[in-house]
């Protein structure tokens, strides 16, 4: 059997130029927009949150700075010393403040969520361990929710806790001197004192 030969088939047509660069003109066209709006928007962006973030820095004439940073989602502030009533915590009569910026009082509120402020004060006293260790007692009496005559950095430690508040004395001899840390930590709104 005799297969009949196939005719040749006629040549295709060439593609028209240009079609193929019209898709890349497109394709190109729309990454530009994507830069241009990806640019738009970090723009946009910045300039809302430098207007919603203020800054506050304050120094009063004792050298002590209060920074305060607001946002639309909380606010910080940071206050240099704090006092006895601050504390509530006795301050050993006669203690001294070892370094201002090693005393402050932090406000941290996250927009209707969480509140936090903590206390912290460092002090010292020539007086021995000894005589500090018996004013605490004396003065903390039975609001101590516990208490350990050395932890394990060799400091006696003076806890109260109560509610969504707790309070630390620590007290270490550190080279003849007596040295007092104090620290407040209150969950929820900032109270008066």
């Amino acid at each position: 059997m005799a297969t009949t030969p196939q005719p040749p088939r006629p040549p295709v047509a060439p593609q028209p130029p240009g079609s193929g660069s019209h898709f890349l003109a497109i394709v190109l066209l729309l990454l530009a927009l994507i830069v241009v709006l990806g640019a738009l928007g970090v723009f946009v962006g910045v300039r809302v949150l430098t207007n919603a973030v203020h800054l506050n820095v304050e120094q009063a004439d004792s050298g002590k700075k209060n920074v305060s940073i607001k946002t639309p989602l909380g606010s910080l502030e940071v206050n240099q010393g704090v006092n006895e009533a601050s504390l509530g915590l006795p301050i050993y009569p006669g203690a001294t403040a070892i370094k201002e910026h090693d005393s402050a009082t932090v406000n941290l509120d996250i927009a209707d969520e969480a509140k936090l402020r903590v206390l912290a004060g460092k002090f010292e006293t020539p007086d021995s361990l000894d005589k500090v260790v018996a004013f605490y007692h004396d003065r903390l009496g039975d609001q101590v929710t516990s208490f350990k005559e050395k932890n394990e950095e060799g400091k006696t430690v003076f806890e109260i806790k109560h509610d969504k508040q707790t309070k630390v004395v620590a007290l270490k001899n550190d080279g003849g001197k007596t040295l007092i840390e104090m620290v407040r930590v209150s969950e929820g709104r900032p109270e008066a004192n």
